[in-house]
């Protein structure tokens, strides 16, 4: 035990006589996590906040082109520009040139070939023996047709909210249409007149929620999703000078001599565990402490962890123990600083990158979804999820927790065994 806190004591030392190091330790991830969670900001905020420019050439003067204006700039997705008087080509012009994300350009004619096509479908219904029911126009053959032109910087997730926007606003006008043609085949036929449809919009009504268990309903931000993330991927970078410093001890022969006290080099590599562990934790308290008290100041939400602090501080630790003991590995297996350094730093970003830190875990291919459950970082962070989005307790976290754990122990198993075989 004195020579566990003899080692504890010299590392704190080491490590405040590093005001550079410090400052790695500290300052750069709480930059970290400022700066990539006021970059994804606008992708959590909703998409009111931040409208998509829409160009719409209109050149249908009826129903069809006038009622999808008119939802079109209601809506709250858009903000929508007007031009009536340019052709398709000075369109395309402009959403080339970056002025527009979206331009529109619909058809002329288009509510003429629509009540002709619903026309054709109702003739359809009834036999043959009622005879023609509508006269069709010549001229019009064919769809109607609405162009859409898309900037190519455009997501993906951006075209079809468009696309599904447009389709909607399309059905409307289309089932109004369809009655007033059926209105008046009542009225030719039957002599009945049908009363106005009325608004179909509110039949059904779709009630959003978040799966979220227990009484307290976070809403996803981008704080909730950020500072856990970012959080983890600054402990794990312990390993770079927790590594470095092993590796140091040994060329230098400050290792050999703490061997001659009584002990076992174990007891060393326990001290240095200790006192990165200690640094991890702080870490870990003060990006918690910007989630709360920080972030706010800049606009951005507030970092809410429900009821499960207990869960929180159990699963802190278990990550903090994966990060300091791989750092301690990497150290005894290394040979040199290089090989340290850049091991550990590379090994870091790709466990991070497949572990759901860079890009979310669904966005990722059967692949790599099933290579991101390798990854600590992933099960670090899944754990930290569960508590801050989906208020999960202490028992739903004992698998993410042990995987943790274990990885920690094998860790600590890799060290003992280098070691001891004298292999570094």
């Amino acid at each position: 035990m004195n020579k566990l806190f003899a080692t504890i004591k010299k590392e704190i030392l080491i490590l405040s006589r590093d005001k550079a190091g410090l400052a790695m330790l500290f300052i750069m991830p709480v930059f970290l996590v400022l700066v990539m969670t006021l970059l994804q900001d606008s992708t959590f905020k909703q998409l009111d906040e931040k409208q998509l420019p829409v160009l719409i050439i209109n050149h249908d003067a009826d129903t069809f082109g006038l009622r999808i204006l008119e939802c079109m700039k209601s809506s709250k997705f858009f903000k929508i520009t007007e031009i009536g008087n340019i052709g398709k080509q000075d369109l395309i012009q402009k959403i080339e040139k970056g002025d527009y994300l979206i331009g529109i350009f619909i058809n002329e004619n288009a509510t003429k070939q629509i009540r002709q096509s619903i026309q054709v479908k109702i003739q359809g219904q009834f036999p043959d023996e009622v005879g023609q029911l509508f006269e069709y126009e010549d001229s019009l053959p064919g769809q109607a047709r609405v162009e859409i032109f898309f900037d190519p910087i455009l997501k993906s997730s951006y075209k079809q909210s468009i696309l599904g926007s447009l389709k909607h606003f399309s059905a409307m006008v289309e089932a109004r249409l369809m009655f007033d043609i059926y209105s008046g085949l009542f009225k030719d036929l039957l002599d009945i007149e049908l009363r106005p449809a009325g608004n179909f919009d509110d039949i059904v009504h779709f009630d959003e929620k978040y799966a979220s268990g227990g009484t307290n309903q976070i809403i996803p931000n981008s704080v909730q999703h950020n500072v856990p993330a970012w959080t983890i991927f600054a402990m794990f970078f312990i390993v770079i000078p927790l590594a470095s410093n092993i590796i140091k001890e040994r060329h230098s022969g400050v290792s050999a001599r703490l061997l001659t006290i009584a002990g076992s080099k174990l007891t060393s590599n326990l001290g240095k565990g200790v006192t990165y562990f200690i640094v991890g934790f702080i870490q870990a308290i003060l990006m918690l402490l910007i989630g709360f008290f920080i972030l706010p100041l800049f606009g951005l939400p507030s970092l809410q962890i429900g009821g499960n602090v207990l869960a929180l501080f159990v699963v802190t630790i278990a990550v903090v123990m994966a990060a300091t003991t791989y750092g301690i590995a990497i150290g005894n297996i290394a040979t040199t600083e290089q090989q340290s350094s850049i091991f550990g730093s590379i090994s870091v970003v790709i466990l991070a990158a497949i572990g759901g830190v860079w890009v979310p875990t669904f966005m990722m291919s059967d692949l790599m979804l099933d290579l991101s459950k390798t990854s600590p970082l992933n099960w670090g962070l899944n754990a930290y999820y569960d508590i801050l989005l989906r208020n999960s307790g202490l028992i739903d976290l004992l698998p993410g927790i042990a995987l943790l754990l274990g990885f920690s122990f094998v860790c600590m198993f890799l060290s003992f065994l280098y070691s001891k075989r004298g292999l570094n």
